[in-house]
């Protein structure tokens, strides 16, 4: 089984206080075009507004676990014009 989070939004601060105190290991996969700020999120129909962690917590938040890179969004690969 693998843990795997997208984003790196600031609810990962309780995520990894939670995985650390089971021993349990994570990949983060963060978006590091937009550290530090506010963007919208759809959870059930509903707009939330997400924060992304600052630059700065990287390094000692994520020490314990993998970390990916991630596209700076979700983007819709169906639409050509992306893939052009």
């Amino acid at each position: 089984m693998t843990f795997s989070f997208d984003d790196g939004v600031t609810q990962d601060i309780r995520m990894i206080e939670i995985l650390d105190k089971y021993g349990l290991k994570a990949t983060f996969n963060l978006k590091s075009g937009k550290f530090g700020t506010n963007y919208p999120y759809e959870t059930n129909g509903k707009i939330e507004e997400r924060r992304l962690i600052e630059p700065t917590q990287v390094k000692e938040l994520y020490k314990n676990h993998e970390v990916a890179v991630h596209t700076v969004g979700h983007f819709n690969l169906m639409n050509s014009q992306i893939l052009v």
